[in-house]
């Protein structure tokens, strides 16, 4: 069950069964228990009851294997998750929960102890749950068995729809409701042979093929049915389910019981439209074993699960080597070191990369601690691997020495390990799936060895998006590990993004949940935290549980919040906020966490030699991850170069002057608009300017020099006064341009490294680019300053900008000079006259119209007394 699908039938000769449905409950917190034999509608019930609620419903068979992982994956959870965030997440919607082919031996307590859905348990068995007695003591136990789902004669006779062969059937059948079904669609009597033959009649030869198919499936997929199983689903004889189509119980029985011939023949036509796993699982169910020997002697990767193999094995260890190796594998995946006789009996196989597959599966699992760890038989198999290297693929190559680094890395020769990932990738073909594996481990081997974090990072954004499918679960934890480490480059917002994209992919709801706190603790929510950690509780994580309190200790200043938990984080905390050295937890292995461990000690210590500690971790990148660790007042004040990856606006606004001298030429110019409004940008944003301080700027964005300046602002005041006047501004002014100490704007009196839109119009004036001049030109400049030498500025754009316009061919120039003056009669006669001349001759003489309203209006007011 990979999502939720309520199921779903479409004949129209099922009856909606009123009768039964009007027992059932239609709210949550109850349990319906159908228990009967097979084929007396259990799930057509189920189907029924789904329809008239309208509900999510999730769909589990014990068949399918265990329900509660069923149900996990439907709800975008791993397999492996505990029954608390199932049940916290099916509680978070009204849901119909159906469990079916149930043997009484699934864990289901935690789920029927709380009901957070309505749950539907149905079982050709009694169920042995010892929560069904309680519940049908509160009353919150239904329970129907096959006598109250056999069809009643009513219900019978309105199924073969007035036919008089109906009671024949219901008294051969006793109500039976599937063979009663089928002998009236089939209109013959309801026993087996005769029921297969009404089929045969009733069906297309297609569909009739498809069903001796699909009786030997568990479910055939939705992407690869056809119109005969559409025809089958429509008739009612096969049930759509989350996994795909299934034909009923019974029919599969029948199917294989007295039709196996055929059944054998339709598998061996339709095999290869089946995925390899379905293939050989319909291989085997038909017996077709041979068959079955011959699809796994094929050298190609074949996605059949371990456990299959290993439920073949009788069969697998009589096949050929194939088939022997992948049985050998499928073994040891499963723990059970039988698989290195299977395995070791290949090695000196004739076909070279068999025996190479053979040798690299133990080389590595002769290096897994789990299965005794012997490094010196690994290295054996390693060493007769390597002479067959010459004779194989790359691909096979490149593999075999993936498997191989196994040994090194648990060896403690890390950089042997290295040496061979890096041949493996030198090896597997650019579009091989397998260079996946090696990528990941190269790159994490080389930021324990070297601490190359930017490779690191590299490495993850391009196997990231090839994480789908089979290895969609892997995702969510490297979108967690690359926020993490954009985190020690002290990128935040990208470190956020890979977060929040963390959180909303499924596959692995812990790296998720573990993604979520990162979030909250970075966006300083305490109460987030708190949930956070409650969830993580419930999936039974200490680790997450210590990792979100040492973010709650850490936000609050409360190291209440790691009272009592071990841990590598919690240590952290507890030293940090009591400022003890003895309270660190042991020195780690983990280069990431050495780093943290380093931090805390500097942040306590103030040592300049824990601070070199730290960055040695990361020779080549050191200070790149300091903004992701240490705020930039804890820098040693004598070393104003590690504020070089800071963010330049924070170190502009720290005021330390040593490394803003470091990042001049970093700092961006000063922005101003000056044409139809006053703003001024800097680096540290707005920049608020009134009354003398706007003055003198404005004076300088004209261009005039220090003299000048002083005359025009003080024209009655001697001239050695007025220049210590302007003195006196000009540090006012600096000290609004440039708060952080640093002349960068103001030098020598005069304005640099300033863009003004004032600047760029007069440039587009220069070279007569009109469309620009249109763009910028707004009046009035600098508004709110009133000088001589600023209105004189102005006459002389205005004039400049209308002398550029007149020039024009377009209308709308001349517009925009009506605009600025409404009276400028030449604009007027040029426009007129370009109207005219393309033939516009209503729109001259609504022109000529509005113009002479307009200074009739004019005049009027020019003529009216004052008040």
């Amino acid at each position: 069950m990979t999502h939720s699908m309520a199921l779903s039938w479409s004949s129209p000769t099922f009856l909606v069964r009123e009768r039964l449905l009007e027992l059932l409950p239609m709210t949550t917190g109850y349990v319906v228990l159908l228990q009967a034999p097979a084929g007396f509608g259990k799930s057509v019930l189920a189907g029924q009851l789904a329809a008239r609620l309208g509900w999510r419903t999730l769909w589990a068979s014990s068949l399918l294997g265990d329900p509660k992982d069923q149900v996990a994956r439907a709800l975008g959870l791993p397999s492996e998750a505990p029954w608390a965030p199932l049940i916290e997440t099916l509680a978070q919607e009204p849901t119909l929960l159906v469990l079916e082919d149930l043997r009484g031996d699934e864990a289901l307590s935690p789920l029927l102890r709380t009901l957070p859905a309505l749950v539907l348990l149905a079982s050709r068995e009694a169920l042995g749950y010892p929560e069904l007695p309680k519940l049908r003591a509160e009353g919150r136990l239904i329970q129907l068995g096959a006598l109250e789902l056999a069809f009643t004669p009513e219900e019978a006779k309105a199924l073969f729809a007035g036919r008089d062969d109906w009671e024949k059937a219901y008294r051969m059948t006793g109500g039976w409701p599937l063979p009663l079904y089928l002998s009236a669609f089939t209109q013959e009597p309801p026993d087996a042979s005769a029921l297969l033959r009404g089929l045969r009649d009733s069906l297309s030869p297609p569909a009739f093929r498809e069903g001796l198919l699909m009786s030997v499936l568990l479910y055939l997929p939705e992407g690869i049915a056809t119109e005969a199983t559409h025809e089958l689903f429509q008739k009612g004889l096969v049930r759509k389910t989350p996994e795909g189509f299934q034909l009923h119980d019974l029919l599969k029985r029948m199917a294989q019981q007295s039709l196996i011939q055929e059944v054998r023949a339709v598998v061996r036509t339709e095999q290869t439209r089946l995925p390899p796993g379905l293939r050989a699982e319909a291989l085997w169910q038909a017996g077709l074993h041979q068959e079955l020997l011959t699809l796994l002697e094929e050298p190609r990767t074949l996605e059949i699960p371990p456990e299959r193999l290993v439920a073949w094995r009788g069969l697998l260890e009589k096949g050929g080597a194939r088939a022997r190796l992948r049985l050998g594998e499928a073994l040891l995946q499963s723990g059970d070191r039988s698989g290195f006789a299977l395995l070791e009996s290949l090695t000196d196989a004739e076909e070279a990369g068999l025996a190479l597959t053979a040798l690299g599966h133990l080389a590595y699992y002769y290096a897994e601690p789990m299965l005794g760890k012997d490094l010196e038989r690994a290295r054996g198999y390693l060493k007769r691997g390597l002479e067959l290297l010459p004779r194989v693929s790359p691909e096979l190559a490149g593999r075999f020495l993936n498997d191989a680094a196994r040994i090194f890395f648990e060896g403690g020769e890390p950089k042997e390990a290295e040496r061979l990932l890096a041949k493996a990738l030198e090896l597997l073909p650019p579009g091989s799936p397998f260079r996946l594996a090696p990528l990941n481990n190269l790159s994490l081997l080389r930021f324990e060895l070297y601490g190359d974090l930017l490779q690191r990072v590299r490495t993850l954004e391009e196997i990231i998006p090839s994480l789908t499918g089979p290895l969609q679960s892997n995702r969510p934890g490297s979108l967690r590990d690359l926020g993490r480490l954009y985190l020690l480059l002290g990128e935040r917002q990208r470190a956020e993004t890979y977060f929040e994209e963390a959180v909303h992919t499924p596959g692995n709801p812990l790296a998720s949940l573990e993604a979520e706190m990162y979030l909250a603790y970075l966006q300083e929510n305490p109460e987030a935290l708190e949930r956070l950690v409650s969830r993580a509780g419930l999936w039974e994580s200490p680790y997450l549980v210590e990792r979100g309190r040492a973010f709650l200790a850490l936000l609050q200043k409360d190291p209440g919040w790691v009272e009592g938990l071990e841990g590598f984080f919690a240590g952290l905390a507890r030293a940090e906020l009591g400022k003890d050295l003895s309270a660190l937890p042991p020195y780690p292995t983990n280069r990431e966490e050495r780093l943290h461990w380093h931090v805390v000690r500097y942040r306590i210590s103030r040592n300049i030699q824990d601070l070199e500690a730290l960055l040695h971790l990361i020779p080549h990148q050191a200070r790149r991850v300091l903004p992701g660790l240490l705020r930039l007042e804890e820098l040693p004040p004598d070393r104003p170069e590690l504020a070089q990856a800071y963010p330049l606006r924070e170190v502009l606004a720290s005021g330390w002057q040593a490394a803003v001298r470091l990042r001049a030429q970093e700092i961006p110019p000063l922005r101003a608009q000056v044409l139809g409004r006053f703003s001024l940008q800097g680096p540290l944003g707005k920049v608020a300017l009134e009354g003398r301080r706007r003055e003198v700027l404005a004076l300088l964005l004209l261009g005039l020099s220090r003299s000048e300046v002083a005359f025009e602002l003080w024209p009655d005041l001697d001239e050695e006064s007025a220049r210590n006047n302007l003195s006196v501004w000009l540090n006012r002014l600096r000290k609004s341009l440039e708060p952080w100490g640093v002349p960068t704007y103001l030098q020598n009196d005069r304005l640099v490294r300033v863009e003004s839109d004032l600047e760029q119009l007069e440039a587009a004036l220069e070279v007569g680019a009109a469309p620009r001049v249109l763009e910028l030109y707004h009046e009035p400049l600098m508004p709110g300053v009133y000088l001589n030498a600023l209105e004189e500025r102005r006459h002389e754009l205005r004039a400049k900008v209308r002398g550029l316009f007149l020039q024009q061919s377009e209308p709308h120039y001349l517009r925009r000079l009506l605009e600025l003056d409404p009276l400028d009669e030449e604009a007027f006669s040029r426009l007129v006259e370009l109207h005219l001349l393309r033939g516009e001759e209503a729109r001259a003489l609504e022109l000529q119209r509005a113009w002479q309203r307009r200074l009739r209006k004019e005049l009027g007011r020019t003529q009216r007394s004052p008040s």
